[in-house]
């Protein structure tokens, strides 16, 4: 009989390390690790996303105004190409948990983490001048 008590908290600690691999603390904005609820949570990362898709769209138009217009050319068609990839990406993430009471918050936690990176990656292309 004791050993139903230990398999669960193995079990309950196997769950908990995969959910937190699966959504962990590195993929919440700070401003989101003090949502108490699932609805605060969800609520918290579609702002941050907000947030996020202002500061691209921020440095696309900076960006623009230095740029050669075949060279702002390229960017808008490689920026429709890489929102397209995003949102299929995000969807394909976010569709691992269908059903789940945590999908709602995977998509824009997704969308927030892509769109960080997509803005350090063009910072180093052309903030370095990589090209």
């Amino acid at each position: 009989m004791r050993t139903y008590p230990k398999l669960f908290y193995v079990f309950f600690g196997c769950f908990l390390f995969l959910a937190q691999s699966a959504f962990g603390q590195a993929s919440v904005p700070d401003a989101c690790k003090d949502a108490k609820t699932q609805l605060e949570m969800n609520l918290c990362l579609a702002g941050a996303y907000g947030e996020a898709d202002r500061d691209l769209n921020a440095f696309y138009a900076a960006v623009k105004g230095k740029l050669h217009r075949a060279a702002v050319a390229k960017l808008q068609e490689v920026r429709r190409a890489w929102i397209r990839y995003r949102d299929l990406n995000c969807e394909a993430e976010a569709g691992l948990y269908e059903g789940g009471s945590i999908q709602p918050a995977v998509r824009p936690g997704c969308l927030e983490r892509v769109t960080r990176e997509r803005i350090v990656e063009l910072h180093t292309i052309y903030d370095t001048g990589n090209r």
